[in-house]
């Protein structure tokens, strides 16, 4: 039996909110430099979907990176 002490959970969480924060903020930097009006709303879709699990983190991250316009210079 494994028993999970309080320092190892803190890091968990730490690392999800971490990995969380990173993916909002790229997608949000992304839509960004596409002049999305929606940059911000993306941005923190991505991280709360991320917070709720990995699986629908990357499904939203599929659906941005398919529904996203193209590059404006």
């Amino acid at each position: 039996m494994v028993v999970v002490g309080l320092p190892e959970l803190i890091m968990a969480t730490l690392l999800i909110v971490f990995i969380s924060v990173l993916a909002g903020k790229w997608v949000y930097d992304d839509a960004k430099s596409r002049q999305s009006g929606w940059a911000w709303q993306w941005g923190v879709g991505i991280a709360f979907l991320f917070l709720a699990g990995i699986f629908p983190g990357i499904v939203g991250l599929l659906i941005y990176v398919i529904t996203r316009g193209e590059r404006v210079d």
